[in-house]
């Protein structure tokens, strides 16, 4: 039987053979050499089966090696680095083929998920504002994913613009420009549109407040800007606007599901809106979330305003539409199903292959498929899993 020393010497033989062909660019003329004699040299006390010159000839080559390629500098940073690059690799995977986040960006699932909804200091019908404090501002903002607003336009002012500036997709501010360069612009911690919502839409209200042109809009080429120009109401006194506004839900949809299952009637769901004409000519591509209220094949009919949905002509029993139709004011009619003439006065609807139907539990203020059609089944992205942020919100989505 060979001895144990000779198989591990022709093992760290193999080795250094190895490092000699991989780091052969990287090793100086002289390393090359000095590596390729004590190689001979090892060889002959292997052929010779001298044990102690083979341990010291073994011993010369690993410290050759060792010392022929410098190790990298700040070894720490770089292990770390390569850490946190793995880890970017595997959450872009996951978020691609696995789970993907997404926030809600209106009120229509309210108020089982819940969009922007801010709230405006009125100071004739409640106590003297208190701001919070920076300790309270930050818990509110970890929890509830609240945003504080407190701002002033000076008197005499004339705004020249408004910009919406959305950092990691998913913080939105919205940047206040004034004509009189002067001035330093103000930030408000909401999206534009929340800015503008009437309060009784769960808005701030300041397009109403000012009577800001409705003609002036998102244009002359610069992305996010809403062009005003000084047309607006005189401000004649410092305009106070203080309130908060509490973030949209942000929920994680499960991507892999509909690969493995149909989808299922009652659930809440995300679609995106690529060939949906009617939500922007089906051009723009948008992700949406409703609840799916109709698969392939069903008929759907909502026989009374603020009434449930039939199905087939019996109730429908899924756990989030009898909740709608039970506990959320019902299915209205103010949105007629496409297809449906006038004259029948029933809200009535039949799916074909490959059709699904998408209604908003705020029924009432909410743009769904009563109002532009079906979405397709090429469309479908996956269910709605659960509320990650903010954490008074967290837990499953039924």
């Amino acid at each position: 039987m060979r001895p144990k020393y000779l198989k591990r010497a022709k093992l760290l033989r193999k080795g250094v053979r190895k490092f000699l062909s991989y780091k052969k660019d990287l090793l100086s003329k002289q390393d090359n050499q000095e590596l390729e004699e004590r190689l001979e040299a090892f060889d002959e006390a292997i052929s010779e089966k001298d044990k102690e010159r083979v341990k010291v000839t073994a011993t010369e080559l690993t410290e050759i090696c060792e010392k022929a390629v410098k190790p990298p500098k700040n070894p720490i940073i770089r292990e770390n680095l390569e850490v946190i690059f793995v880890a970017i690799i595997i959450a872009i995977g996951i978020r691609s083929y696995c789970l993907q986040p997404f926030r809600i960006p209106t009120g229509s699932m309210q108020p089982t998920l819940n969009g922007i909804i801010c709230h405006v200091h009125d100071p004739d019908r409640g106590p003297e504002y208190s701001k919070p404090s920076l300790i309270q501002t930050a818990w509110d903002k970890f929890s509830q994913g609240r945003t504080y607003v407190d701002i002033t336009i000076p008197k005499g002012s004339k705004i020249e613009k408004f910009q919406e500036i959305t950092r990691f997709k998913f913080f939105t501010s919205t940047r206040i420009y004034f004509e009189d360069s002067n001035m330093e612009p103000i930030k408000v911690g909401v999206p534009l549109k929340n800015l503008f919502q009437e309060k009784n839409r769960g808005g701030l209200g300041l397009r109403s407040a000012l009577n800001i042109g409705r003609s002036s809009n998102f244009s002359s080429g610069e992305a996010n800007v809403h062009w005003v120009n000084g047309n607006h109401l005189p401000i004649e006194n410092d305009f106070v606007l203080r309130g908060h506004c509490d973030t949209g839900d942000q929920v994680l949809v499960n991507k892999m599901s509909y690969h493995f299952r149909s989808p299922s009637r009652g659930e809440v769901f995300v679609f995106n809106t690529k060939g949906i004409i009617g939500i922007g000519g089906g051009m723009k591509s948008q992700h949406y979330i409703k609840r799916l209220c109709g698969v392939p094949g069903d008929e759907l009919e909502i026989r009374k305003n603020g009434g449930p949905l039939y199905v087939d002509n019996k109730l429908a029993t899924e756990f989030g539409i009898v909740r709608v139709s039970e506990d959320y004011d019902g299915y209205t009619l103010t949105r007629r199903m496409p297809g449906l003439p006038d004259r029948m006065g029933l809200n009535k609807v039949s799916l074909k292959k490959e059709q699904y139907f998408a209604l908003g539990d705020n029924s009432d203020d909410s743009a769904d498929s009563r109002m532009w059609g079906t979405v397709p089944e090429e469309n479908l992205l996956g269910p709605g899993l659960m509320v990650y942020w903010p954490l008074e919100h967290w837990g499953r989505i039924r």
